[in-house]
């Protein structure tokens, strides 16, 4: 017989990403554990997420959280033993990770203590961070502080984008995962404490970021904005006197063509492509040869 979990989350470990159900499709998928229901925390939002699609597919019950005493409601339901969360987008507090006889364990998609919150996908392609990784961590009380069972670093290649980060630190959580929630279940699995004087925090994403600013910055900083920034909050400049969202680009020494960006270390930030204001995303070229006078 199969081992009941209760996923809570959407998989969304980064902000303006297109989710995947890398970590549902894992568990669902595994000989050794059922997903009896999901919980999510948005009904309003304006199209169905990508693991309610996938759950209802799979005839798995789908509830969306209004409180913590509907929580434990729903829990009451089943006869879980363990719960997995990935990206829940509320704070769980402790009656409800004790309502669990072997808790609720998160993957966090940074190497802990390093990039505790909520950016951490970002945080590494921001600071141009040559790896990150992933925890299989048991949820406590503060925020990413729990134990840890599992990590992998991965590492982050010149070409990645926050889209093919986290789709890389999603499948490497979701093998962890399942390697170690035997061992959870069983209560012999190990576990790490973290040492918190080491601890990082990243911080929330607005959209007062997203104003790209050659004169004041060097080349390589834009180009890791563009990639932490991608689909929220976007990085945004004026050319050609059209606003645009920069969807790609690069670094080099010289410009390619009259759009590219002169910056502050003296190097280029090379457009690749943009999406041009009430516009659909193009390359470079076909922006300029439909708006150049």
């Amino acid at each position: 017989m199969k081992t009941k979990v209760i996923f809570f989350g959407n998989e969304q470990l980064a902000q303006g990403i297109k989710p995947k159900t890398i970590l549902f499709d894992k568990l669902h998928n595994s000989d050794e554990f059922e997903i009896c229901a999901v919980l999510l925390t948005n009904p309003n939002h304006r199209k169905p997420y990508a693991i309610e699609k996938a759950a209802k597919a799979a005839n798995i019950p789908v509830y969306f959280s209004k409180n913590n005493d509907e929580i434990m409601e729903i829990i009451a339901q089943y006869d879980a033993p363990v719960a997995v969360l990935a990206s829940f987008g509320k704070i769980i507090p402790e009656r409800i990770i004790n309502a669990f006889p072997c808790g609720i364990i998160n993957i966090h998609p940074s190497m802990l203590p390093k990039y505790r919150g909520t950016t951490p996908i970002e945080s590494a392609l921001l600071n141009g961070d040559t790896e990150t990784g992933v925890s299989v961590m048991r949820l406590a009380k503060a925020m990413d502080a729990g134990n840890t069972f599992a990590q992998e670093i991965v590492k982050i290649e010149t070409g990645d984008t926050k889209q093919s980060l986290y789709e890389k630190l999603a499948t490497a959580g979701a093998e962890r995962l399942l390697e170690v929630l035997p061992g959870i279940v069983a209560k012999n699995a190990p576990e790490t404490a973290q040492n918190d004087a080491e601890a990082t925090f990243t911080t929330q994403l607005s959209k007062d970021l997203s104003e790209l600013k050659p004169a004041e910055k060097a080349a390589q900083t834009l180009y890791n904005e563009v990639r932490a920034y991608a689909g929220f909050p976007k990085s945004k400049l004026e050319l050609l006197g059209i606003p645009c969202v920069i969807t790609s680009a690069h670094v080099a020494d010289t410009a390619a063509t009259e759009i590219d960006q002169k910056c502050a270390d003296g190097k280029y930030l090379v457009i690749d492509r943009l999406i041009p204001e009430n516009s659909k995303e193009m390359d470079a070229k076909s922006f300029l040869n439909g708006h150049k006078k």
